[in-house]
């Protein structure tokens, strides 16, 4: 029986998708974890994996175009099987929306057929496929400002084309503009910035990424009114034991970063009132722990979720985030990376802060702001006065259903954890 792909949500925010391309075509035999095509989000370029075996009959919603989540992309059935009612379905659901506005410069561009070389080397966009390999911000600034991407490289993963290539190719190179309604763009004119004459400053588009940012962070800050509590947490029991554990293998590459999010999910099992959000005006309180962890990529941020968090051993819990944060940074999350958070974390611990607030992730019910470790003095068990290695961190509430005792309560247990780290290996 032919079954039904649609697309799917591949994160919290999405609410639809553009194909970027299909890696399968009509009539070709999938299986199980199969890459069937690379959707464009609002947060970044994400692959759909085939859930069963069979043969793709047909594909409803061709490379190029946007399909709401929920919406049949494509049917995967037996061999011959015939899928007219579902392809009708789809010509009929095409039909209805408008067209897609194809500029002048698509129009007139010319099918990349060799592969641009340079001196300095490196992976052309075009080079592995006939498709560019772009971020979403670099594909909206090329667009907007009508610039042939084929003949750009890319310096991001498997040379994907990000903003920085074509602000650096200003200064190399003259950038090739297929147009009929202005002229070339030329060295001196900015590809990413366009001159505001009564400021004499400047103007940028934002990306979809930021957009998206923007547009949940003002949702979060109107809609949640955030609540403070902070404590400060003596770290020199907690950096000792990752000077122990990072000479062993299997906690290779283990920071400061993953004792701060296992604390948090010890505290969030001892005070699980905060590991709850508003939901349709009403109190959600999830089935496990799942926390994000806020991770800076070029475009904006990105938030992989670490599912089930309390439950991996520390060990696991090294692995599993060093992974998601890997795969979030070279742009290539997976479906699953960035669905069902449902607490926070921004470490701002490398950068030298000593305290920052944090917005809390709309659907969610808090975040946790952490900051670095500094040198402080302290007084000992003894009464002395000695060099403290010290952190701050500060966890932002929705004071509609998380009052101040259950964000002291989760602080007390995180900052017991830290400073008694055998908790961690429990």
């Amino acid at each position: 029986m032919a079954t039904e792909i649609k697309m799917p949500q591949l994160s919290d925010t999405m609410d639809a998708g553009k194909i970027l391309v299909w890696r399968k075509k009509e009539g070709e035999q999938v299986r199980r974890g199969d890459v069937l095509a690379e959707v464009e989000t609002d947060k970044a370029n994400l692959e759909i994996e085939a859930f069963q075996n069979g043969t793709l009959l047909k594909i409803l919603v061709p490379a190029e175009q946007r399909a709401k989540v929920g919406e049949v992309i494509a049917v995967i059935g037996e061999a011959g099987e015939q899928v007219a009612k579902a392809a009708q379905n789809g010509a009929a659901m095409q039909s209805a929306s408008p067209a897609p506005s194809v500029s002048p410069a698509a129009q007139t561009r010319p099918a990349a057929t060799t592969v641009p070389t340079s001196a300095g080397g490196g992976i052309s966009a075009t080079q592995t496929s006939g498709r560019v390999k772009a971020s979403p911000l670099a594909r909206k600034i090329a667009a907007e400002r009508q610039i042939d991407l084929t003949v750009l490289r890319g310096s991001g993963p498997a040379g994907r084309i990000v903003r920085k290539d074509l602000e650096q190719s200003l200064g190399t190179a003259e950038l090739p503009v297929q147009s009929t309604a202005a002229p070339a763009k030329t060295l001196g004119t900015p590809a990413v910035s366009t001159p505001t004459p009564s400021a004499g400053g400047t103007l940028a588009p934002m990306g979809s990424m930021r957009q998206t940012i923007a547009r949940r962070m003002q949702e979060s800050v109107t809609q949640a009114p955030h609540f403070y509590v902070t404590t400060k947490i003596r770290m020199n029991e907690a950096l000792k034991l990752r000077e122990v554990l990072k000479a062993r293998p299997e906690f290779k590459g283990i920071s400061v970063n993953h004792l701060v999010i296992k604390a948090a999910a010890y505290a969030l099992v001892n005070e699980p009132r905060v590991n709850r959000a508003v939901k349709d005006g009403q109190v959600f309180t999830p089935a496990g722990i799942n926390i994000g962890i806020i991770t800076a990529v070029e475009d904006g941020l990105l938030i992989p979720v670490i599912k089930d968090t309390n439950t991996l051993p520390l060990r696991d819990l090294v692995f599993e985030v060093n992974a998601a944060i890997e795969r979030a940074r070279a742009g290539r999350p997976s479906s699953q990376d960035l669905l069902g958070g449902t607490f926070s974390i921004s470490n701002m611990g490398m950068f030298d802060v000593e305290n920052f607030t944090a917005i809390i992730n709309p659907g969610q019910g808090a975040v946790l702001a952490v900051s670095s470790v500094h040198l402080e003095p302290i007084v000992n068990d003894d009464g002395q006065i000695i060099a403290g290695k010290v952190m701050q961190v500060t966890l932002s509430v929705d004071h509609r259903i998380i009052d101040g005792v259950m964000g002291a309560t989760f602080l007390k247990h995180f900052k017991e954890a830290l400073e008694t780290p055998s908790l961690l290996l429990l």
